[in-house]
């Protein structure tokens, strides 16, 4: 498909977006840089823009493939992806499996507990927030997605915790959490933006940490990407 870049429209923590000669779709470019901790720490090592999106694409693909609608159509170069054009709704959703960051200091578990049952979380998306913890009555009083679509949302979120952790086991990588967002496009919810190390914690299921090698930050993201091709391509 041939689409280009045309105009700036949005820029994140990880990434850019760019119109393009098709006003259905949209070029997702990622950056070297990866935030931490609500945008306070930042990491980059090169090449890291290039992993992200080749793990993105793999991992959507691995939805589609699972009757999981998401906003990935391509990848068009190293960094770059082309999505569908869709209107976000400011939640993320986070699937949580392990106990670990933000869950142990709020609700005072283990770090590194495995939990009885995945429990879901919703997070307003809003930076100068931090992303604060909301419930469902938040949602509706906020007015930031209708009932029946928080539905679809957790539904398709449990979903897409059943295929990845199938997958992942695959490669010996646990699926400790990892978040989601959502959004509309022609008035069908689809999993939007990207899954990455950017927003999971998948843990090397020999120490149940991230894979550390040396202080190398790319390590992580070469060992997923290189396991997940064997069993993905």
């Amino acid at each position: 498909m041939d689409c280009r870049k045309i105009q700036l429209v949005g820029e994140g923590k990880t990434k850019r977006l760019w119109t393009t000669n098709d006003d259905r779709l949209l070029i997702a470019e990622y950056s070297d840089d990866a935030m931490m901790y609500h945008g306070k720490q930042k990491l980059y090592f090169e090449g890291k823009g290039h992993y992200c999106a080749e793990i993105a694409a793999l991992l959507m693909t691995q939805l589609h493939d699972n009757n999981i609608p998401t906003d990935f159509v391509q990848t068009i170069s190293s960094n770059c992806l082309l999505v569908k054009k869709a209107e976000m709704i400011p939640i993320e959703v986070v699937v949580r499996n392990y106990a670990a960051g933000s869950m142990c200091k709020r609700l005072g578990l283990e770090p590194g507990k495995k939990l009885k049952s995945p429990v879901l979380e919703f997070c307003y998306k809003n930076d100068s927030l931090n992303d604060p913890v909301i419930n469902e009555y938040h949602v509706y009083a906020m007015e930031l997605c209708k009932p029946e679509e928080l539905s679809v949302m957790c539904y398709q979120a449990s979903r897409t915790n059943k295929v990845l952790t199938n997958l992942m086991s695959k490669i010996g990588v646990v699926v400790a959490d990892f978040k989601l967002e959502f959004g509309r496009v022609n008035g069908r919810l689809v999993v939007a933006d990207e899954i990455s190390p950017n927003v999971a914690r998948f843990w090397d299921e020999n120490t149940m940490h991230r894979f550390e090698k040396d202080g190398d930050p790319s390590y992580e993201y070469k060992v997923i990407l290189e396991r997940l091709k064997k069993v993905c391509e």
